[in-house]
């Protein structure tokens, strides 16, 4: 009887975790299967391997629902990581294990925004740059000039599509007005270039000029827009570039002074702890500890984007807040409104690589230690759960504001656990205009009741998770005016 009870207990728990009201589309996963078409050229253009002297075709993969009728859709673009270097590169140098467009991560969120009605795609852009170069000024040119001829492309990919609206019949079933361009590392180095990099007076910047000029001369590698220039082949002129948000996993802005008013707005996660690509102001480094550039994350850049208003347009609402930023000197302040810190988590925590490879590689090791399948695909729950109602506010209902309760719409409301997964500690938090908590229970995979925090009477509760052995959890948050939630949680050391 007593196995009956706990097996009842974690039953009720877990389908009170996955129960929602009425699924809504590019809110909630609407459908099952996803066709996805490989290997399509969206354009081309000369590549750093061959001295510009040869155009290489630009490739990329088209995720979509099946069974879907609609021809309005928006459109997710992402770009994957790897250091701006073909995959057999990192591989041969350093040991690190990239797969372009094939990225874990990014197929999997793909996958997820197809689910929700999203046309998505993966995209493969422009490599190369003087990664071994001994002059540092080498390599902080040619890394410039590789972020710019990947944004170019990124806004090729984007005229790609509206060529196709407007001279084959739609055939994707896209909205023009409904792009949003995002990446992984060094893919969200593209997008946030894409919507930062605009202004001639930026490539200008004392930290992008030597004695020969700028780094970036548009008329040889051309103009933002990737018109122009004697290195340059122009894709589907006189359709526009146009597109409506940033997705940033891990990038950042070669300067603050990048992002100015009237941008588009910008939804950036980060590892705190990364030592890539720094959550705030630092120095890139080679993995042999050569200075390649300063560049700023988005511990950084994103109090600049939400102060100058370019996330008003996911104002206000009642959606999840992220944890606090944390500013250049270490000290923790408040929420950004689009930010989303994973506090304790360097490089990546949402993506996992090649077994055989990352094994063999101290330097993956180092850079996203506890890889794996399970642990990545957490944290891309919390990246979709934050993401998806910030995006259904911009491109399909300006008016909404989400849920009003804590048990509405899964897993995009006004209740936030951070870390998840926690090692130590595990933050609990609701937001301000809801009641506050009133007590926390955390149940094991058994059912067996493991924590208790009664009489909280507050919106945050920190839970000390350090005596807990790893697994999966149960937490129930019931607050002062009665109304519950349960959550899954994954305690992993």
């Amino acid at each position: 009887m007593k196995n009956f009870l706990q097996i009842s207990v974690i039953a009720a728990l877990l389908m009170s975790v996955t129960a929602t009201q009425a699924q809504v589309r590019y809110l909630d996963e609407v459908f099952t299967n996803v066709q996805v078409d490989t290997g399509i050229t969206y354009g081309q253009n000369y590549e750093f391997f061959s001295g510009f002297q040869a155009l290489k075709p630009l490739i990329m993969d088209v995720y979509r629902p099946v069974g879907d009728t609609a021809t309005n859709r928006p459109v997710i673009l992402l770009s994957h990581n790897g250091s701006f270097l073909p995959e057999i590169l990192t591989h041969a140098l350093i040991g690190l294990c990239f797969s372009g467009r094939q990225d874990s991560s990014t197929v999997e969120m793909c996958k997820r925004f197809a689910r929700r009605g999203y046309v998505a795609v993966s995209f493969d852009y422009r490599l190369g740059w003087s990664a071994t170069s001994n002059e540092q000024i080498a390599r902080t040119k040619t890394i410039i000039q590789a972020v710019y001829r990947a944004m170019q492309d990124a806004k090729t990919l984007v005229r790609y599509f509206k060529n196709d609206y407007a001279n084959n019949s739609n055939s994707y079933g896209i909205d023009t007005s409904k792009f949003v361009i995002g990446g992984t590392n060094s893919g969200a180095y593209v997008a946030l270039a894409c919507s930062a990099l605009n202004d001639t007076n930026e490539l200008h910047a004392l930290k992008f000029v030597d004695v020969n000029g700028p780094f970036i001369k548009q008329d040889s590698i051309g103009d933002f827009d990737g018109f122009g220039g004697i290195q340059n082949h122009d894709n589907y002129p006189g359709i526009s570039s146009k597109f409506q948000c940033v997705l940033s996993l891990g990038g950042a802005v070669g300067d603050t002074s990048w992002i100015q008013a009237g941008e588009t707005p910008i939804l950036a996660f980060h590892g705190v702890q990364e030592t890539s690509t720094k959550y705030n102001t630092g120095i890139v480094n080679t993995s042999t500890g050569q200075a390649v550039i300063e560049v700023s994350g988005s511990g950084d850049f994103m109090p600049y984007v939400d102060a100058l208003g370019n996330n008003n347009v996911f104002k206000p609402n009642n959606f999840s807040q992220g944890p606090p930023n944390r500013n250049g000197v270490g000290t923790i302040t408040t929420p950004i409104e689009g930010l989303y810190p994973f506090y304790g988590k360097k490089f990546e925590p949402w993506n996992w690589y090649d077994t055989a490879c990352y094994n063999n590689s101290p330097n993956m090791l180092g850079l996203n230690p506890g890889s794996s399948k399970v642990t990545g695909n957490l944290y891309i729950d919390t990246i979709m759960g934050y993401a998806a109602p910030r995006l259904y506010k911009l491109l399909i209902n300006p008016t909404f504001v989400g849920p009003s309760g804590i048990n509405e719409i899964g897993e995009n409301t006004g209740l936030l656990l951070f870390p998840n997964p926690a090692s130590t500690e595990l933050n609990v938090s609701v937001n301000s205009n809801m009641k506050p908590i009133s007590n926390i229970c955390l149940f094991d995979i058994t059912g067996r009741l493991t924590k208790e925090i009664t009489q909280v009477n507050s919106f945050t509760q920190n839970i000390d998770v350090s005596g807990m052995g790893n697994g999966i959890y149960i937490i129930s948050i019931k607050l002062t005016d009665g109304s519950s939630g349960t959550r899954r949680v994954v305690i992993e050391k």
